[in-house]
Parts: structure tokens; C-alpha cells; sequence
């Protein structure tokens, strides 16, 4: 434990306490993500109308949605809000015989945001966000080497998230923010597994544990929000790709098949890792005094942020060990169309209801799908509510639930032959939010 806490502050001492921090944050959250890795949106009331959030964006989540909303919230502003996640029926099932859940029936995420006014027609805030992630945790699965081992990953982003807003008329606002994301990885590939194949050395298996790798990225995302009509509000943002390179971690492989034991790499590096450009259009409609309807279509440009992975290693303990060591997977993702619908009913002055529903189709080939990249999820119900409470205060929570769905498929390069990967969850939000 010692060593670990050790490295953990001298990692910090290398990149920096705000990557470490961000990083920190990303925590183990890969089961709530599914608009590809990202979530489906962020807050309570953006998750209870189901992500269509472009054209609202009301309160400080909007940092991470439209920054352009942030115009819209009068003084200053400090939401809080954290998730809980239960996988349903989150399991693989392959050749081998294995039929198995997720070990890590729970996940969690959370995040914060903070605005105030700082000139006449000018908003300024900052906020910090699970993002998404990927991966599952497997403790026993049947190998095709005759052992029972571990397969798991767990890769999570979060991203640091300020912004400034400029109310140009009294009907629109434009935005920019420059978001800094962090990636933190974790991945046991069987490595307590070490096999030797002298008839053909390609066939031959060593297990993998990556540790500690965490890394940072920096984009740009633009906003806008323009009220059309009294009843009518339009918001569009873009953003660019952030390139997530994670290093400084350590690795350790087994070798015992060639008599090396397991050799500890000092250097570990995994590459391939990012968030996509997008684009986001929706429109919010004051159909009543009392119902709004949200609509909003995004593109997630996963094909230019997810196509190959690769651990690469270096400084092995053992001498006579290869000085570096790499592995690739291909991933070639697919951009995404994300469509979402949401309404919100004030039910009296100090309650207000969501509800919502959310629909991308998986970005990631069922021929490149792993246990541990199994994106399959796609369509999404919500609900949720707001409620006013001492003067300044209120609180607001929101149920998602993902569909279950299920996908068969045969990657060539994984050892575990014809697989299916199972997937459905049901999240619950919580927020509670302070004005003045």
C-alpha cells in the first residue's frame, strides 16, 4: 500500500494535481455510459428528459452540455449531483462455456458546477464531471489455456469544464469553454495465465495487469442558445475531439511459461483512447404554461476517436525479459446519430416532473466487440422530478433505465471464440442545488 500511495503522488508530481484530480474523478463509471462511452447527459433534470438538454440548459450541468444556458440562471449557482448505477443483467456468455455477470454489479459517477454573473450580460463557471467510460469486471472466468482467471478494465473519463457566456441580445447567448479531460485505466487481461505453444509460438499466451495509467486532454466546445419566440428556444453546440493518451502507469506480465516469472514494466502506456467531435441541434418548446417539450439530434464522431488500442511497455525488472512489449485490438468505431426526447410538467409552483427517452445505435462493430469494450447499449427510458425547498434550496433525482440488450458476435482475436454480451442497467440520480 505503501508503494502505490507513493506513486500515485509522484504521478501527481509529474502531470500535474488538476489532471490527478480530474483523473480521480473518472472513478469506476463504465456502466453508465452508453451514448457510446459517453453518458447519456449530465444532472438531474438534463438524464430525466432523456439527454435533450441542447435547448434548456437551465442550470450549472449546462457547463457540460450548452454553455450558452448558463446566461440563463440569474446570480450565483452551485450544483451537486451523484449517481448510482445497478447492472441488471450486465453478464457474457462465450464457447467455453462461460455464463457469467459482472462482478461490479455497482457503478458510480457524480459531478459539480458553479456559475455567477462577473460583468453586466457576462456568466463565468466551472464544473467537473464524470464523463464516461468502458470496461467489466470478470473474476472468473474459463481461459482456453485450462485456467479460471480475471478479465476486467475499467476506464473512466471525467472532464474539468470551464466556461464563459456572453447574453449578446436579450434573445441570444453564445458560449466557449475550453474542457480539459482526463482518462484513468486500470485492465487485468488473465494475469494469473502464462502459456507456451512451441508448435506455434503465436498461439502462445502471456497474462496482463495494467495499472495506474492516467493522462489529459484539452478541446474546445462552442455554444449557442437563441430564444425564436416567446415559446421557443433553439440551442446548438460543436466540440472538438480530446485525444486521451494514458501513461505513467506500471504493468505486470507473466511470463512464467519461459520461465521469466511475472516482470514488472515501470512504464506503461495506453493509446487509442478519446472523446469524439460532436455536434448537438435541439429545440425547447413551451407548449403550455405548464409543459415544455425538449427535442435534440447529436453526432458523436467515434470514428476518429476510437479506432485501435495499444498497450505499450517499457523498463522491464527482469534483464533478459523483452525490453518492450506491446499488444493492439481494433475497435474501428462508427460515428453515432444520438436522438432524445424529453418533456418536464410543472405539476404545482414547486414540483416539476420529467421524463424522457434517449436512442443511439452502438458505435462499436459487433466483430470488434470484448467483454471489456461491449458499448451495445442503446435505447434509454427516464424519469424525474424537481422539488423547491427552503427559499434558495431545492432537490431533484432521476431514474434511467437501458433497455436490455443482447449481441452475438465472433472477434477473431479474442481467445474466448463466439461470444454474446448481455447488457441492461437502472440508474438512479440525486441533485441538490443552491441559489443566490
Amino acid at each position: 500500500m505503501h508503494q502505490a500511495g507513493g506513486r500515485t503522488r509522484a504521478q501527481c508530481a509529474r502531470i500535474g494535481a488538476v489532471t490527478c484530480a480530474i483523473a480521480s474523478a473518472a472513478g469506476a463509471i463504465p456502466a453508465l455510459a452508453n451514448n457510446g462511452l459517453n453518458m447519456i447527459g449530465f444532472g438531474t433534470e438534463s438524464i430525466g428528459m432523456g439527454g435533450a438538454d441542447v435547448a434548456v440548459a437551465r442550470d450549472t450541468t449546462a457547463l457540460n452540455t450548452n454553455p450558452a444556458g448558463i446566461t440563463q440562471i440569474k446570480g450565483a449557482a452551485f450544483d451537486g449531483y451523484a449517481a448510482i448505477a445497478y447492472a441488471i443483467d450486465v453478464a457474457h456468455s462465450d464457447s467455453l462455456g462461460n455464463d457469467q455477470r459482472v462482478d461490479n454489479s455497482y457503478n458510480f459517477a457524480g459531478g459539480f458546477g458553479y456559475t455567477a454573473p462577473i460583468a453586466p450580460r457576462l456568466t463565468a463557471g466551472i464544473g467537473m464531471f464524470a464523463q464516461g467510460g468502458a470496461g467489466n469486471v470478470y473474476k472468473n472466468l474459463q481461459t482456453p489455456f485450462g485456467t479460471r482467471d480475471e478479465l476486467s478494465a475499467l476506464i473512466g473519463f471525467a472532464k474539468l469544464a470551464p466556461a464563459i457566456a456572453w447574453q449578446a441580445t436579450d434573445d441570444l447567448s453564445v458560449a466557449f469553454s475550453l474542457p480539459v479531460a482526463a482518462i484513468k485505466a486500470t485492465q487485468r487481461v488473465f494475469p494469473s495465465t502464462s502459456s507456451l505453444n512451441a508448435a506455434n509460438p503465436a498461439q502462445s499466451f502471456v497474462g496482463l495487469q495494467l495499472k495506474d495509467a492516467i493522462g489529459a486532454g484539452v478541446g474546445v466546445k462552442l455554444g449557442a442558445l437563441w430564444r425564436a419566440s416567446p415559446s421557443l428556444q433553439v440551442g446548438a453546440t460543436a466540440g472538438t475531439k480530446i485525444t486521451l493518451p494514458a501513461s505513467d502507469g506500471y504493468a505486470n506480465v507473466n511470463m512464467s511459461a519461459v520461465g521469466l516469472g511475472v516482470v514488472r514494466y515501470d512504464n506503461a502506456r495506453l493509446d487509442g483512447f478519446g472523446l469524439p467531435p460532436e455536434i448537438a441541434l435541439g429545440a425547447a418548446w413551451q407548449a403550455t404554461e405548464r409543459v415544455l417539450v425538449s427535442a435534440e439530434v447529436g453526432w458523436l464522431g467515434w470514428s476518429h476517436a476510437l479506432r485501435t488500442t495499444t498497450i505499450t511497455l517499457s523498463q522491464p525488472n527482469n534483464p533478459t525479459a523483452p525490453q518492450t512489449f506491446a499488444q493492439s485490438a481494433a475497435i474501428d468505431a462508427r460515428d453515432q446519430t444520438v436522438v432524445a426526447l424529453g418533456a418536464a410538467y410543472a405539476a404545482t409552483g414547486s414540483l416539476t416532473l420529467y421524463g424522457g427517452i434517449n436512442y443511439g445505435r452502438s458505435p462499436i462493430p459487433p466483430q470488434n466487440l470484448t467483454p471489456l469494450i461491449a458499448a451495445i447499449g442503446e435505447t434509454h427510458l427516464t424519469a424525474g422530478f424537481k422539488q423547491a425547498l427552503a427559499p434558495g434550496w431545492s432537490m431533484s433525482g432521476a431514474l434511467e433505465y437501458l433497455l436490455p440488450r443482447s449481441v452475438s458476435y465472433d472477434n477473431p482475436s479474442s481467445p474466448l471464440g463466439p461470444s454474446t454480451e448481455r447488457l441492461s442497467y437502472i440508474a438512479l440520480h440525486l441533485m441538490m442545488s443552491r441559489r443566490w
